[in-house]
């Protein structure tokens, strides 16, 4: 009995201290980002890919010293990033990967402490992404939801057209919002077009044509 006892007693020291290393742990199947690099010029936050497949990178950034959870949160599908910095102010910077419902998200990395030595609050979006729904396979028409690279900050300009040139002005949206068309055509391809309303007022370049179609 005391050999028993003292098998289960090991085998509950190595499942709390090796959580880590199973296959379970959704923590596990979503790695941690390593090797990031911050580069002044343009404010660009990168970092190397370990896990691959679906998934998307959220990075977290503030005033040095801020607490995880009360900065300000931006998404990429991409492995970088340029941040909305301010010049000679000095900021934390963390990413992790989410990897979606089954495998969950990996830990921080970070933080990376920089100083800004440009202000770069007007880069235009780096993507966009959508999905679609119909109320029924006859339906002739759908909506489509169309969401894009937002730093959490700033207001937006969208467009969608059929053409491919970019407009002159747009549709202004607030920060954190998406976009949604209703009553598109099923047999008609759109093109998306949205860019960044800097703090003096100007805007960015359009980031597009993106192509939104049922098909």
């Amino acid at each position: 009995m005391k050999r028993i006892i003292s098998i289960l007693f090991i085998l509950g020291l190595c499942t709390a201290g090796c959580i880590g290393d199973s296959p379970y742990d959704p923590q596990a199947k979503c790695g941690t980002p390593t090797n990031l690099i911050f580069e002044k010029g343009n404010n660009l936050l990168s970092w190397k890919i370990i896990s691959q497949g679906e998934g998307y990178y959220e990075i977290q950034y503030g005033e040095h010293g801020f607490s995880l959870g009360k900065g300000t949160t931006v998404v990429t599908y991409k492995n970088s990033y340029n941040l909305p910095l301010y010049k000679d102010n000095k900021y934390d910077l963390y990413v992790r990967k989410n990897c979606g419902l089954g495998n969950g998200q990996s830990n921080w990395a970070g933080p990376v402490t920089v100083l800004a030595s440009n202000t770069t609050t007007c880069i235009k979006p780096g993507y966009a992404t959508y999905s679609k729904t119909a109320s029924s396979l006859n339906s002739s028409i759908f909506e489509a939801t169309v969401s894009w690279e937002n730093d959490g900050v700033s207001a937006y300009e969208t467009v969608l057209t059929t053409s491919f040139v970019p407009p002159a002005s747009g549709e202004l949206v607030i920060a954190g919002q998406k976009a949604i068309y209703v009553g598109l055509s099923k047999t008609v391809n759109y093109n998306f077009f949205v860019r960044k309303r800097c703090a003096d007022n100007t805007f960015s370049d359009f980031y597009g044509p993106y192509p939104i179609k049922w098909n």
